[in-house]
């Protein structure tokens, strides 16, 4: 039986002149005459596979549109797709435990064929890996096919060093597929130009003449929109740089939700952060409201539920008995007073004492993430109202992995949910597994991370095994079979708090009306609900060319990211050091646009580089 997952055709136009509201008084051009904005026909989710049988085969068949060209000149085609894959084969790319095949059908049409089906693995087919071109990576795209067609293990000396070669071939540029690709000689240690691919993705409706991104994060940004030389940004603003940004006639900011946040992370190897009344203390102690506001003013909400992931998705997760029996660790001395006595602290006078000396310890943040070092800080100051005696050190993020997978901290200010895909186990699995950066694994053999135990107890009193849960709430796309999983994660977290979650970053994100960019939609329009770093709303109306240069403007369009300085790069895209990898949006979806976006508003996926998929149960 086959099942249609995507429109053939965009059949359900949304026109956004009619889905938002005023374009806030700000100065710059009128979105309505934007034209439409493809979503997706509504009965993408309704008419998916909803059974995960053992045994149970899945073929995801994707169309590319036609005509798209490398910067090289050279085609993209469904083999550049097959060729990544391979190599991610050969990466031993954990999307290969689901993938038993991948191949093209035509020059136009990719096939997948997977042994199981999620939302997390179609994410990672259609929307997150884009690949390099065949011109520069085919000879290794070949040589990994042939191998796994005769047997071989990815695992394989003879693997390992095609890989490695694949991976090493210090081209003197990055070929891309996107509208723009970067101009090798123009990265400084300032900025970097994106110029015009004419026959990359809708380089044909885009107006600019080039993109321009500016290095550096908030320090070097602020300046940059203050004197109207920057259109767009990601970067996190402090309460003060948005009273300065708001002065400004031309900026406007767009608040949405971002489904991250901060948290404080223990290293349960060490004690008493092993024991949970220690880790509930810290919960009742720290008040969240005055945290999110030090940090980000109204940019950020504390965290109420405490169940490891955003707010705004426990009602569409969880009933409405199982959130009335969450604790929301209100602000109590009293109860963190009990518990810290029953770990085994003392008050003495007016400090906390543990094993015969005054209790305290070190706070790591990411000292060039401004609103995290603001929040450690003031996590800090409240612990040691308190009575502990802790202060706090500062880190370069780049450093975080590392630090957080060898368990490298005592205390950590990190990220206490993510958000991608948009469903709570992605935010439980950083939280309570391995997430991207190995966060937790109790039962590795080396470096454990967080430590905290994957055997649990449910709270009905039945014993549970973390990561079982974890893929439970992520098979299949029918959401319900999923919903029991989530439940018991998000209570198992609530009272283990494995992470102690402290508020949810809003955006603050700064667009410009003017005075080189127009068109950006009115903030109440739909497609903000997305999130700025997944599926980014400024990166999509850039490609499907909604944004415009004004006439009166330089043909630039402006933004930022924090890229690898001079010469710390490679431009090979699979360098562990690639140039490609340091780029945020919207620049680095400009170069490699996606396959499908997701669409928040809509809770499906809208075409880009696709044109249409399918998913068909095969058996």
């Amino acid at each position: 039986m086959r099942f249609k997952a995507a429109a053939l055709v965009c059949a359900a136009l949304v026109t956004l002149s009619a889905c938002g509201g005023s374009n806030s008084g700000k100065s710059g051009g009128n979105a309505g005459d934007a034209g439409k904005l493809p979503l997706v026909n509504a009965e993408v989710q309704a008419t998916a596979p909803k059974d995960v049988a053992p045994g149970t085969r899945y073929v995801i068949t994707v169309n590319l549109k036609p005509g798209i060209r490398w910067s090289d000149g050279t085609p993209l085609t469904a083999q550049d797709f097959v060729g990544m894959w391979n190599l991610k084969w050969g990466q031993q790319d954990p999307n290969w435990e689901s993938l038993t095949d991948v191949k093209a059908t035509s020059d136009t049409q990719l096939v997948y064929e997977t042994n199981t089906i999620s939302q997390n693995l179609l994410q990672q087919l259609i929307r997150w890996n884009v690949p390099g071109s065949s011109s520069q990576f085919g000879t290794y795209y070949q040589r990994l096919a042939g191998l796994r067609a005769a047997g071989a293990k990815a695992t394989d000396p003879q693997v390992a060093a095609i890989v490695r070669a694949a991976e090493n071939i210090r081209p003197s540029s990055l070929v891309a597929y996107g509208p723009y690709t970067f101009d090798a000689r123009s990265v400084t240690a300032q900025q970097l130009v994106m110029t015009k691919n004419p026959g990359g993705y809708d380089a044909d409706k885009l107006q600019f003449k080039n993109v321009n991104v500016a290095w550096g994060t908030t320090q070097q940004t602020v300046p940059l929109l203050l004197q109207n030389d920057l259109d767009y940004t990601t970067d996190a603003l402090t309460p003060t740089d948005v009273k300065a940004v708001q002065a400004n006639p031309r900026i406007e900011l767009i608040r949405t939700p971002l489904s991250t946040g901060t948290g404080i992370w223990f290293n349960e190897t060490k004690r008493p952060f092993d024991d949970v009344r220690f880790r509930q203390a810290i919960a009742y102690i720290i008040d969240r409201q005055r945290n999110a506001t030090v940090a980000l003013g109204d940019a950020a909400k504390p965290v109420r539920y405490m169940v490891g992931y955003s707010d705004n998705y426990v009602k569409d997760w969880l009933s409405s008995d199982v959130v009335n029996r969450l604790n929301p660790y209100t602000r109590d001395d009293a109860k963190a007073t009990q518990l810290l006595e029953a770990v085994g602290l003392k008050k003495s006078g007016s400090s906390w004492t543990y094993n015969g000396g005054q209790f305290g310890f070190e706070i790591i943040a990411p000292a060039d993430f401004p609103d995290f070092l603001a929040s450690a800080k003031d996590v800090s100051a409240q612990l040691n109202e308190f009575g502990f005696n802790t202060h706090v050190r500062g880190i370069p993020a780049a450093n975080r992995p590392d630090t957080i997978r060898e368990a490298r901290y005592d205390v950590m200010l990190d990220f206490s949910m993510v958000s991608t895909p948009s469903h709570p186990a992605t935010s439980l699995d950083w939280n309570m597994a391995a997430g991207f950066f190995g966060t937790n694994d109790p039962e590795a053999k080396g470096s454990k991370g967080l430590d905290w135990p994957w055997h649990q107890t449910a709270p009905d009193g039945t014993k549970v095994y973390i990561p079982d849960l974890l893929r439970e709430a992520v098979r299949g796309l029918d959401k319900g079979p999923q919903e029991s999983a989530v439940t018991t994660l998000s209570e198992i977290f609530n009272d283990q708090l494995p992470v102690v979650p402290i508020f949810e970053r809003y955006t603050t994100d700064p667009i410009a009306h003017g005075p080189r960019v127009t068109g950006w939609l009115p903030a109440g329009n739909p497609i903000y609900r997305n999130n700025q770093g997944s599926d980014p709303y400024a990166s999509i109306q850039f490609l499907e060319g909604v944004l415009r240069p004004l006439a009166s403007g330089d043909g630039t369009f402006r933004t930022s990211a924090p890229y690898a300085q001079p010469p710390n790069y490679s431009w090979d895209k699979y360098a562990a050091n690639s140039f490609y990898g340091t780029v945020t949006s919207p620049a680095a979806d400009i170069e490699f646009p996606p396959l499908f976006w997701w669409s928040e508003a809509i809770k499906a996926y809208i075409p880009s580089v696709g044109k249409s998929y399918s998913i068909a149960r095969v058996s």
